[in-house]
């Protein structure tokens, strides 16, 4: 068990816990807390041995991860992902074999792509409904209002939400830098970052070099960072101060952004109240 570490009573109270000590782990240890953030359903309903296999882990690994955050076993540890999940109007144990069978079909037509790519899109809505508690955004909110200036950014697939909230946060008259390449101003404007101000940030892996350096230059001067990604586990993902984490369905290789633009709709007009 890691020392001076309190047991986690809820999901979203375990993520944090776990970014904060990711770096201390074992390799195996790693390998489990990628595993579980990427596929909190699986580690909700599934059997330990279901779990190990898709995992990668002996079964034993998954009891030594779960002692090392201060469980009793990984059974206790499950709960708190099955307590997020049980209790919601869709039935999620018949959503995952439903996954299965759509794994396995073969996407031919036009109609296909469009049924796909809307499953997918209100599959990801509603795991972002599940997951992420009201109290989560509301700190994001409370911490953006606190802003002198909100700095906007996002680059390649990332670039839509970024350009759309900073759209939004403009119509709200506050003060807002979006840190768009264009005319190669991106690194000057990066540089007024002060330790009063707020980098909103939204990144996924591969992460673009303007991305690291966004929050890297943040981090130095001390600006919090409020965090749209896919994975809170990585390294820019442990330095947020606030992280949304974010894992859209892929459809033939590309992934949307229904559910980032979600969580940068509901920051915005939440700035509004």
């Amino acid at each position: 068990m890691l020392n001076n570490i309190e047991v986690a009573k809820t999901l979203d109270n375990f993520k944090d816990i776990l970014a904060e000590h990711y770096d201390r782990l074992s390799t195996r240890l790693k390998q489990v807390a990628d595993f579980i953030t990427e596929e909190p359903m699986v580690v909700a309903f599934e059997t330990m041995s279901v779990i190990s296999l898709k995992a990668g882990v002996p079964i034993s690994t998954l009891s030594r991860f779960a002692n090392t955050f201060g469980f009793d076993g990984f059974s206790q540890m499950q709960v708190l992902f099955s307590d997020q999940y049980f209790h919601k109007p869709r039935d999620y144990k018949e959503r995952i074999k439903r996954a299965k069978k759509e794994d396995s079909q073969q996407i031919d037509s036009v109609q296909a792509i469009f049924e796909n790519l809307g499953d997918s899109n209100i599959k990801a809505m509603e795991d972002i409904l599940v997951g992420i508690p009201a109290s989560k955004l509301e700190d994001a909110i409370k911490l953006l209002s606190s802003a002198k200036t909100i700095y906007v950014q996002g680059v390649r697939r990332a670039y839509p939400v970024a350009s759309y909230f900073g759209y939004m946060l403009l119509k709200e008259e506050l003060s807002v830098i979006l840190l768009d390449a264009a005319g190669g101003m991106s690194s000057p404007m990066l540089k007024q970052m002060k330790a009063d101000d707020i980098l909103l940030i939204t990144t996924f892996k591969p992460h673009a070099e303007e991305s690291i350096i966004a929050i890297e230059h943040a981090h130095k001067v001390g600006a919090k960072i409020v965090a749209i990604t896919d994975n809170q586990m990585s390294e820019h993902g442990r330095k947020a101060d606030i992280c949304f984490e974010i894992i859209e369905n892929d459809i033939m290789g590309f992934r949307s952004l229904t559910s980032s633009m979600f969580i940068a709709q509901t920051l915005a007009v939440g700035l509004m109240l």
